[in-house]
């Protein structure tokens, strides 16, 4: 595709994170929202109508939206047991697509769509969003330049509070082991796992312990109260490339908790933390090498590191080569991680990433 032609965009899913990709989109002159699907009529009309997009481009069925020729780019926001649909679709359509994370809803379909991409691949994005903060970014750039020395270990958190037994949220797609795989594992640690490779490198193993602290949900429809069959709390331990070890932690229970996902990185001569709530601030400790005092500072994100994520799809859909897009072989083994945690968590063993 010609580099700066228009690129026109799909979007299929319009709840949840919607919203924020339309906004993405607007931003961006080479990309152009111009078709819409949602099996929520009210909500579709709704949405085409805010976005001037006519009738004929909103659609009630994924694979119409995805084969129409006047569409150039999917972007797809859709509960988890639809990513692999609807990944498998761009697929057989030959459409580039930033899908969302988990890759899939379980490993199986992750080795299914692999087998197929392999023989007609496409440009194809992940979205794992935290690759695009600031800090993150800078981070990693302090690393290859041997900041803090050769890294030992790593600490990586995701905490939110809204699934305490307080706030009694109700039984939603998320707690349906059949929509959405796993509960916090699936949802916040996909992310933490995605922030450990592209900081560190590859898993080569994982201990895991997986917790539902809140047996069950009233559903909303019935009234009625329905068993929750997925993760609140999960943790591992890791032993990643480089000899890197690492401690994960991830819960939706984590009272005065907002969106906090955090890294910590230990190196032979100092320690890096980043924060994603402080989007555009790196705390770093170092050794001084001659008194051997440390120092704590924190230090402005430079310019630079900035990048909204769809300037990166935009690079891909477009051939251009960008360092560090988290593409479909970033999420392949993204899913494996995750099947091998839950493995682990079942069994009560360590297990290697690659048996």
């Amino acid at each position: 595709m010609t580099v700066n032609k228009v690129i026109r965009v799909g979007l299929i899913g319009l709840g949840g994170m919607a919203d924020a990709h339309r906004r993405m989109i607007s931003e961006l002159e080479q990309l152009r929202l111009s078709a819409l699907c949602d099996v929520n009529e009210e909500l579709l009309h709704k949405v085409g109508e805010e976005e001037g997009i006519g009738k004929e481009k909103r659609f009630d069925e994924m694979e119409s939206l995805i084969r129409d020729p006047d569409v150039d780019a999917i972007i797809s926001i859709v509960p988890n047991d639809l990513h692999a649909s609807v990944l498998e679709l761009c697929i057989r359509h030959q459409k580039p697509i930033m899908a969302e994370k988990p890759f899939t809803l379980n490993f199986k379909e992750a080795e299914y769509l692999s087998e197929r991409y392999e023989k007609t691949p496409i440009p194809c994005m992940v979205g794992f969003s935290y690759r695009y903060i600031p800090a993150f970014r800078y981070a990693k750039q302090l690393l290859e330049e041997n900041k803090i020395g050769t890294v030992r270990h790593m600490e990586v958190r995701y905490l939110q509070s809204f699934g305490a037994p307080i706030f009694e949220v109700p039984y939603l797609w998320r707690f349906n082991k059949a929509v959405t795989g796993t509960g916090a594992l699936g949802d916040l640690g996909a992310h933490m796992i995605d922030s450990a490779r592209f900081l560190v490198g590859e898993f080569k193993s994982v201990s895991a312990l997986m917790r539902t602290f809140v047996s069950e949900r009233r559903d909303p429809a019935s009234g009625s109260m329905h068993k929750v069959e997925v993760d609140d709390y999960a943790s591992f331990h890791a032993e990643l490339e480089h000899d890197v070890v690492g401690t994960f932690v991830t819960t939706r229970n984590a009272i005065g908790s907002g969106n906090q996902h955090e890294v910590t990185l230990y190196g032979d001569i100092g320690t890096i933390h980043v924060n994603c709530e402080k989007p555009d601030e790196v705390r770093i400790s170092l050794v001084d090498g001659k008194e051997l005092q440390t120092t704590n500072e924190i230090l402005e994100v430079p310019p630079g590191y900035k990048r909204q994520q769809l300037e990166d799809f935009t690079a891909l859909v477009t051939g251009q080569k960008q360092e560090g897009i988290p593409d479909f072989h970033d999420g392949y083994q993204n899913q494996k991680v995750l099947e091998r945690i839950i493995e682990s968590a079942e069994t009560g063993q360590s297990v290697n990433i690659d048996e």
